[in-house]
């Protein structure tokens, strides 16, 4: 079977499938479960996707398709991810052909996944009205790869029809977020597929896809949610909790052998460590804040006077603070920021051969949920090569990089 034909048979007999996963749940209330025993099922998460994979490089591109985990989507969909930037639909950013809910309707996108979104702002309007923003603003850096200046208004939810009631709740949302972060949007008419069509867009889209994924202008993706996040909405300082004792850090079992990487998961680590400007910003601002309310709970005002920002005096020693601790000795801190959890994180030959200079204080401070008022010091590294000898640590020197 072509893949026009697949694509044409899910479209005929999706609002089937949709009566087919219909029961009831333990409150009575009709919800729709995903369903495998059913042709439908087959065509979506096996053929679409099998068809898929034959026409692109398998070793850089993941290809998945999906009806819903538990409860049916409104939708089927099928992504295709450079594995350098996401292997899941959750995060980062893909191809995507999306059905709407009557399956009469197909897009090809190139799409911004809504988890960032929805861990920022909830599963509601907000989260959707912010990654509209974005998805506008972003899309507006890459509009000279727009594949024919398509303005396509999509349309997955479909609450003219009367097939069976509108998509409500969170299901909606959800939708929404697919929806509102889809752009250079191209809309198939299913009656009159042809292999050529289908075969020179996945072509023209995979060409886009990896000329986004090779501009510098991608790099900061990973902060979208918090690029839109308006000035009243950002962490003010009288709102973030300062009052806890940093964690020292708690190794893993001891490294034994060092792990084999392949391409695409070397530049996943890139990626994921690099920091934004912003977020590293952030970071740095609350260890300051921290240090000095820690030496004045110290009843040291006159140390929590001296302690020093160098990198918003453009000064590079090989780290980001010289504080000082209980006995009045300098400590030299570097800050390692995310806007969520971090085992991964860059390491310059400055600041490794600072670490190996300074010893024993030198710490490296661990900083998530940057940019928000959740912002937190979840771990200090105190004499990072002492780790590394003890192999409790692996930097692997060529990338300075640190993995815990």
């Amino acid at each position: 079977m072509d893949l026009a034909k697949i694509l044409q048979e899910i479209s005929n007999n999706w609002i089937k499938y949709r009566e087919f996963c219909e029961t009831e749940s333990k409150t009575g209330a009709k919800i729709k479960v995903m369903r495998k025993d059913h042709d439908v099922y087959d065509l979506v998460e096996t053929k679409w996707k099998n068809e898929i994979e034959k026409r692109v490089n398998n070793k850089k591109y993941l290809v998945d398709s999906s009806v819903g985990k538990g409860n049916l989507r409104p939708g089927p969909w099928l992504t295709v991810m450079d594995k350098s930037i996401t292997e899941t639909a959750t995060e980062g950013y893909y191809l995507a052909y999306l059905f709407s809910r009557s399956a009469k309707k197909l897009y090809l996108s190139v799409a911004v996944a809504g988890t960032q979104f929805q861990d920022l702002y909830g599963m509601k309007k907000e989260a959707v009205e912010k990654i509209d923003i974005f998805t506008r603003n972003w899309s507006n850096l890459f509009k000279h790869l727009d594949p024919g200046n398509l303005d396509i208004n999509i349309d997955l939810l479909e609450d003219d029809l009367s097939f069976e009631e509108p998509i409500s709740g969170t299901s909606r949302n959800l939708t929404l977020l697919f929806e509102k972060g889809s752009f250079f949007t191209k809309e198939y008419d299913l009656l009159n597929l042809t292999e050529k069509e289908l075969s020179e867009d996945l072509s023209k889209y995979i060409s886009i896809y990896d000329e986004i994924v090779n501009d510098p202008k991608s790099e900061n993706f990973d902060i979208g949610a918090e690029s839109v996040l308006e000035k009243k909405e950002q962490a003010k300082k009288d709102e973030l909790n300062f009052d806890y004792a940093i964690p020292d850090f708690q190794p893993k079992e001891k490294i034994k052998k060092k792990r084999e990487e392949t391409t695409s998961t070397k530049a996943k680590y890139k990626k994921a460590s690099q920091d934004s400007k912003a977020i590293g910003k952030a970071g740095e601002d609350y260890v300051f804040e921290f240090e000095v309310k820690k030496l004045q709970k110290m009843n040291k005002p006159e140390l929590a006077g001296k302690v020093y920002n160098h990198d918003e005096n453009r000064e590079y020693p090989g780290w980001d603070i010289t504080s000082y601790n209980e006995k009045g000795d300098k400590i030299f801190i570097e800050v390692k920021s995310a806007k969520k959890s971090k085992t991964v994180f860059n390491i310059s030959a400055n600041e490794w051969e600072a670490a190996k200079r300074e010893g024993d204080n030198y710490f490296i401070y661990i900083v998530e949920n940057a940019l928000t008022n959740k912002v937190k010091i979840v771990a200090r590294i105190q004499n990072p090569l002492k780790y590394l000898e003890e192999e409790k640590i692996e930097v692997n020197v060529s990338q300075y990089e640190i993995r815990l």
